[in-house]
């Protein structure tokens, strides 16, 4: 690949067209600054999707419609904080372990380490989004998805194919601190080793007992050491707190509703049998239940192509080919097409790297193309991590690119008629729990 300034020359997008797409959203993005604070269901994330659908009929012409489903915003990173409140209680039932007499000791310590068990189990699997029936123990808010098709032909029975291009516009809940990353790390080291620590002293004191002052000693500083270190990094974690969030920088945003206006505005370029389908994910950062929504609400799309635009803050695009963390592979025709797109234009754009536990802990949230790969659906992800050591502030010149490599992988997703075979194609029933309305803006 070619590294440097990208000469706009090569760009599949005239000069006029790129430098009005990058007006668009370099200006857009600084709109949406407003609903900085867009956590899951809140009412700045309602305000946001709002100014999305508006903006798409204003800008395009097309209809655009909010989808309402229920998001939980407590699923995902949201549940950090009831894991800190739990270790607390844990380590308060052990403590207390040590009224009583031996017996009554032994049996506090076992009920200790089953409450500190199942809580963990329950709050682990909830905040990683594995079991998706503890979500309905969770409180539910309403989210929206903002969902706009458009295709030239006028007979809804003609057989088309589909190009959904999606990304999500809420916030990551944050924490209270500017430099997160480094709260982040500790996080990593000693919520790990408090809960080591809490198993192994467990099992300690039920063998050796407290009948002196020195095993009551050994016993319980060091546990309460780590224990309230531990608590205390478990809840500066993540905070529930909207004013905590981390901005959401709407760059994405931006480059997908660019990406489907140039194509309805020059609907010349667009094949005939292909309808474009813009998709922008609200809730996506509660254990992805925008893309899940969409999914389970949209039978008729379980073939389409799927573009997915995920978090850009920097200007070293990435291709996301799996998720290894989860074992959920990607497309590789779509892998293949996003780096043909970027090759012919002379963008430098790299694989994500996603063998090393590094990056595999990278991608323990999930990322926003695995509902769609589990759905069948053939996707793949452009991503720009932020990476403080290389540098790399995301400028206009790296938005150009973007744009222009989003573009140019659309037009070859006309060409190439990405498929599935059709013995492969997933069935799906519109889920009972997903409620789609039409929500009129105020």
């Amino acid at each position: 690949m070619l590294m440097g300034i990208f000469d706009t020359d090569n760009s599949v997008v005239s000069q006029e067209d790129l430098h009005d797409g990058v007006d668009f959203i370099c200006e857009f993005s600084s709109k949406l600054r407003k609903y900085r604070n867009r956590l899951t269901g809140s009412v700045n994330e309602t305000a946001c999707a709002r100014a999305i659908r508006q903006t798409i009929t204003d800008e395009t012409g097309a209809q655009a419609r909010l989808e309402a489903y229920r998001a939980y915003p407590l699923f995902g990173r949201g549940s950090f904080s009831f894991l800190a409140f739990w270790y607390l209680f844990s380590y308060v039932l052990y403590f207390v372990s040590f009224a009583g007499n031996k017996l009554a000791g032994i049996l506090l310590s076992i009920l200790a380490l089953a409450v500190f068990a199942v809580g963990i189990g329950i709050l682990v699997a909830a905040h990683f989004g594995k079991k998706r029936k503890i979500r309905k123990m969770l409180y539910p808010k309403v989210s929206y998805n903002v969902v706009s098709e458009f295709s030239k032909n006028k007979d809804s029975k003609g057989k088309e194919r589909t190009i959904i291009i999606v990304y999500n516009h809420d916030a990551i809940a944050g924490n209270i601190f500017k430099e997160q990353r480094f709260i982040n790390d500790l996080a990593r080291v000693f919520i790990p080793l408090t809960a080591v620590v809490f198993v192994l002293f467990c099992i300690i004191k039920m063998a050796v007992g407290t009948d002196t002052s020195a095993k009551i000693t050994a016993l319980t500083v060091i546990p309460a050491l780590l224990g309230v270190i531990g608590t205390i990094i478990t809840m500066l974690r993540f905070s529930p707190l909207e004013k905590h969030a981390k901005q959401n920088n709407g760059v994405a945003t931006s480059v997908a509703m660019a990406t489907y206006a140039y194509f309805v505005e020059k609907s010349d370029m667009l094949a005939d049998d292909v309808r474009m389908v813009y998709v922008s994910l609200g809730g996506e950062n509660s254990a992805h239940g925008g893309s899940e929504a969409f999914v389970k609400s949209h039978p008729e799309y379980a073939s389409a192509c799927v573009l997915c635009i995920g978090d850009i803050e920097s200007g070293d695009l990435k291709i996301m080919e799996r998720n290894s963390l989860r074992r959920i592979n990607y497309s590789t025709p779509m892998v293949s097409l996003i780096r043909s797109s970027a090759y012919e234009q002379k963008i430098d754009i790299v694989v994500q790297p996603h063998d090393k536990l590094s990056q595999k802990i990278g991608s323990i949230y999930g990322n926003i193309s695995d509902a769609f790969a589990l759905n069948g659906n053939p996707t793949s992800a452009i991503v720009a991590d932020e990476n403080r050591s290389v540098g790399r502030v995301l400028e206009r010149n790296d938005i150009e690119k973007l744009f222009s490599v989003t573009v140019g992988t659309v037009l070859k997703l006309m060409h190439d008629n990405i498929s599935l075979p059709k013995d492969e194609q997933p069935i799906q029933q519109t889920s009972s729990e997903i409620e789609i309305k039409t929500v009129v803006g105020k």
